[in-house]
């Protein structure tokens, strides 16, 4: 915790912690430790369905790219973060307006929240303003090595329950990042791509890709 306080990555509202991660917000100064963990079974269909297991979405596709840009500071132009979320609806065989539901890395800092926005601006183009996006650290705290593990269980759930989670502590919008962000619960198709993104301390993007599943 030192170290990230030292970097000025950490939030200050210290007078109230349930309000200090605020994705997209205007007011955003930093983000907010949390502790948590999730796991999903990864198996075949006719694994899953040969032990009668409940299947909740089908893995789509992931790619891993790496900025080489700085050892904290993410690239501004989100290059290489675009290529991570190119890539992963490459491998789900999709393309950016097939995607209907995004779970953004949003840490709720100042220039983490602009660098993601202008990697997704790079993929979607005038799309972006139509898939609702949720940024669920503002609910959990930035969960470190566990971040991508729940938020990809928070996609899953997302395409199961046909329901976006909503992002918590938005008052007031950065004007600068214009997304279609769910700040209440939204209902979601029944037949949609998701995608989650993990973009890392160092340049480090993960992107994850499932897909609805209708048995």
């Amino acid at each position: 915790m030192a170290a990230f306080a030292s970097m000025h990555a950490l939030s200050r509202r210290n007078d109230e912690p349930a309000r200090a991660s605020r994705p997209y917000d205007i007011n955003r100064d930093g983000f907010v430790m949390g502790e948590g963990a999730g796991a999903l079974v990864l198996e075949t269909e006719e694994h899953a369905l040969a032990r009668g297991a409940k299947i909740y979405a089908e893995l789509a596709g992931g790619y891993v790219t790496s900025d080489a840009h700085h050892i904290t500071a993410p690239d501004p132009e989100g290059t290489a973060a675009a290529r991570a979320v190119i890539g992963a609806l490459k491998m789900a065989d999709a393309e950016p307006k097939d995607v209907g539901h995004i779970n953004a890395h949003a840490t709720s800092t100042p220039v983490g929240d602009i660098a993601e926005y202008t990697a997704l601006l790079r993929v979607f183009g005038d799309h972006l303003k139509q898939i609702p996006l949720s940024a669920t650290k503002s609910s959990t705290g930035h969960l470190l090595g566990g971040a991508g593990a729940i938020e990809a269980v928070f996609t899953v759930l997302a395409l199961h329950h046909r329901m976006a989670p909503p992002t918590l502590n938005l008052d007031d919008p950065d004007p600068a990042i214009d997304l279609d962000v769910v700040t209440s619960p939204r209902e979601l198709g029944d037949n949609i791509l998701a995608i989650s993104n993990s973009f890392g301390f160092g340049g480090h993007n993960a992107v994850v890709a499932f897909r609805s599943y209708n048995q």
